[in-house]
């Protein structure tokens, strides 16, 4: 009686299974998922989610390295300012004045031309080179009577070079006063006029005029800052 009880519910197990396949197939056109496929769907939102932490540690990971650049960027451009105001500051308190990345010098004392010269190399110098309009508007503008610039013809007469030796056509400036160089005789000095400088005693102040290099002027000495 008990065998006959086991196998009916064996047969029943079976039958119910089977209509549960064909009800589900019935309704879905397709068989039940196994184990197999139900346990995938798991590890496929494990994987999203591994790729979705992997792709926000990348971009943590990127933004950390912009945050370092800009803060790089920004320390170094307060250490170039802080290096300037310094420079600006020892050169103010030593009577230099800062321009477009030089260090100018006005005399206060007059000297001939060498003289000039030397005193400016003492100080780690020379006398100014003019480069640009702007540099020669400054100038100009800056002084009150003639002064010796580094311009000279003193080893080959007509051949005008400044005292680093490159030539006035190196720059591409010029600012002769009319009729200029012209190499005076006339003012005592047999060797003519050998020295540049910018103004003459008239006022012309934004005019280059050559002179006797023996003459006494006051000066422009030049340097570039930190030296």
């Amino acid at each position: 009686m008990d065998n006959i009880y086991r196998n009916s519910e064996i047969a029943f197990s079976r039958l119910e299974g089977r209509q549960d396949s064909g009800f589900f197939k019935e309704h879905t056109g397709s068989s039940p998922p196994s184990g197999a496929e139900k346990s995938g769907a798991p590890c496929r939102h494990l994987l999203v989610l591994l790729a979705v932490l992997c792709l926000a540690l990348l971009a943590g990971l990127i933004a950390l390295g912009i945050l370092y650049v800009q803060k790089s960027n920004r320390s170094d451009s307060l250490e170039e300012r802080n290096r300037t105001l310094s420079v600006s500051l020892a050169a103010k308190d030593a009577g230099w004045t800062i321009h477009q990345g030089s260090c100018y010098l006005f005399s206060s004392e007059k000297m001939n031309w060498l003289q000039s010269q030397e005193y400016c190399m003492s100080k780690g110098s020379h006398l100014v080179i003019i480069k640009n309009q702007q540099e020669q508007d400054f100038l100009s503008s800056s002084i009150h009577e003639t002064h010796w610039i580094g311009l000279n013809d003193r080893e080959t007469e007509g051949r005008w070079v400044w005292v680093d030796n490159t030539t006035v056509d190196n720059h591409g400036t010029q600012h002769w006063f009319q009729k200029e160089p012209d190499n005076w005789t006339g003012g005592g000095d047999p060797n003519g006029e050998d020295c540049g400088s910018l103004g003459d005693h008239n006022g012309n102040l934004h005019l280059w005029f050559d002179a006797s290099c023996g003459k006494r002027k006051k000066f422009v000495c030049e340097r570039q800052p930190g030296i």
